[in-house]
């Protein structure tokens, strides 16, 4: 396993169905899209930077912006492809991450059009299993409101394990507080199934 750096490599991951690889400005449409999607704007945190951007940011974005994240170590973007063609299917996306701690919080969504398909799951736990065997990660966690079922299945479907509920943690758009649960996946956690990391496509 690689000693804790200060930025994650750079690369592309394989599962069954998808590419996890970095986004490209060809990208940018179907982010773009996506991000103005209202059930995207719904679930998204308050002050989230991205809901109402038009074109030029999501291109930029793309180009460049999601990977000054991860050359500053302050985390990793992913797209996710379905591997036989086709759109964008989502995104999944390490940030905060501790270098110290070896720690990291795991972001996903899914792209309008392909919603159903559990590619967020498959992508998720493919980042996440990528950043305990090979980047010295020891815990990748998330946070997902409570109210917001399909979040909560992903994490579920993705492996990360229930930890608990954060009480009154979020402001909502609504005016009120979201109770956000609380998920993880630790490295202890894949020893047990010996899970093989994903398969890298190139380096």
């Amino acid at each position: 396993m690689m000693r804790p750096a200060e930025t994650f490599p750079r690369t592309v991951l394989s599962t069954g169905r998808l590419l996890v690889r970095p986004f490209t400005a060809a990208d940018a449409p179907d982010v773009h899209e996506a991000w103005q999607d209202a059930a995207f704007v719904d679930s998204a945190p308050v002050g989230y930077p991205y809901a109402a951007a038009d074109l030029a940011t999501a291109v930029a974005w793309c180009a460049s912006g999601i990977e000054q994240r991860r050359l500053d170590g302050k985390g990793v973007g992913f797209a996710l492809v379905p591997r036989d063609g086709g759109r964008l299917a989502g995104h999944v996306s390490l940030f905060g991450a501790d270098w110290e701690a070896r720690t990291a919080e795991i972001h996903y969504w899914t792209a309008p059009w392909a919603r159903g398909r559990r590619y967020a799951a498959e992508g998720a736990a493919a980042v996440a299993r990528w950043a305990l065997t090979e980047c010295g990660l020891q815990r990748v966690h998330l946070q997902a409101d409570t109210a917001n079922p399909a979040s909560r299945r992903t994490a579920e479907a993705a492996g990360f394990q229930f930890e608990g509920v954060l009480r009154s943690l979020a402001p909502t758009r609504q005016g009120t507080r979201a109770d956000m649960a609380v998920y993880s996946l630790i490295a202890a956690d894949l020893r047990p199934v010996r899970a093989a990391p994903p398969e890298r496509v190139t380096g």
